[in-house]
């Protein structure tokens, strides 16, 4: 499987919620979780998960990698963006992505409620909401996932 789960925090050396969701997928599936920047760049994955925080601007990180993917590296991406009010943060990802010719293949929201000091930390049931989402887009794309 041609796969890989991709993550950013915004807070370094911080076990936070995009790893945490990141880590519940890649060992459902049995592929590689590493966060942004990886440290082996994607090659001609089928497939990238690419899980964030959407709240406010977008991690610099992951737009500088977003412009650097290109079909060459990866086939399609689907966007897992943690938001106050669990709609897909895009943000200009979408522009970027489609001027690469890299493919959206779908893009889901988990409402994680930030208050003053941050988010709340994912419940299992936010991390199985993810990982459900992951299986409907892994079962279009490889046929015996």
């Amino acid at each position: 499987m041609k796969m890989q789960v991709l993550y950013v925090e915004k807070k370094e050396g911080v076990q936070g919620n995009p790893e945490i969701i990141a880590e519940k997928i890649s060992r459902e599936f049995k592929c590689k979780s590493d966060k942004i920047p990886p440290a082996y760049p994607c090659d001609n994955e089928r497939l990238v998960f690419l899980i964030y925080e959407g709240y406010g601007k977008l991690d610099k990180r992951l737009i500088s990698f977003s412009k650097d993917l290109s079909t060459a590296r990866a086939s399609n991406v689907a966007l897992i963006s943690l938001t106050s009010d669990g709609s897909p943060q895009l943000g200009e990802l979408e522009g970027i992505f489609k001027g690469n010719g890299v493919n959206i293949a779908a893009t889901k929201g988990i409402q994680v409620k930030k208050g003053l000091f941050g988010a709340a930390k994912v419940h299992d049931d936010q991390a199985n909401e993810a990982l459900e989402f992951a299986k409907k887009v892994v079962a279009e794309y490889f046929e015996h996932a």
